[in-house]
């Protein structure tokens, strides 16, 4: 199971038992069987008890998400400077280097399958972009070359570990949450790749 369906599992059980908690309080709160002291000390013996799930699941979560940023970073790590060592990889680059520069590659899929060779290099691919000059015969060429969006990436990765922080604790168990905690599977599913890589808007279906 990767890393992100284990996220959502942690959250999404969450989710369904903080409902399951939420709606018991509701029913104290406007049961006309107990008194207002009788109500507050019930929910209150409720949240005591629930305090120790929230912080279970908290415990879950925020390991996993840190396990798969580490591991992220060190994908982009050995993806640009790990391949420094690699001597095949660094010749094969420079050779392609040298052909940018000589304009000797203008085909489309030629382009592409260079492309697709470095993709995760972005040290690789913001040397081709450079070669590749601005002029607008060589705009198609660019289009294909993937942005660098990690920064964005470990801000959003870090927005989501605040509010995995800020939602799943056990100090506002009596709150409304699950709106918020389906959005944070709702932008796991469908923004995050298996590895935590975050996935484009014009990418996203």
């Amino acid at each position: 199971m990767s890393k992100k369906s284990e996220l959502v599992n942690v959250i999404e059980s969450y989710r369904e038992k903080q409902e399951v908690f939420k709606n018991k309080i509701t029913e104290i709160s406007e049961t006309k069987e107990l008194t207002p002291i009788g109500k507050e000390k019930r929910i209150n013996e409720l949240a005591a008890q629930f305090e120790s799930v929230a912080q279970n699941a908290h415990d879950k979560a925020i390991p996993i998400l840190d396990s798969g940023i580490e591991a992220l970073e060190k994908k982009w790590r050995d993806n640009s400077t790990g391949k420094l060592k690699d001597s095949n990889y660094q010749i094969g680059l420079a050779n392609t280097i040298k052909m940018i520069e000589a304009g000797a590659i203008t085909n489309r899929e030629d382009f592409k399958n260079i492309i697709e060779a470095y993709k995760d290099n972005y040290n690789a691919l913001a040397t081709i972009s450079n070669l590749l000059g601005t002029g607008e015969d060589k705009l198609g060429l660019h289009m294909l070359i993937p942005k660098d969006n990690r920064e964005y990436n470990k801000k959003a990765l870090n927005d989501l570990r605040n509010n995995i922080e800020k939602y799943i604790n056990p100090f506002n168990v009596k709150d409304s949450l699950s709106m918020n905690l389906q959005s944070m599977i709702d932008f796991i599913n469908t923004r995050l790749k298996d590895d935590f890589t975050i996935i484009p808007w014009e990418e996203v279906q």
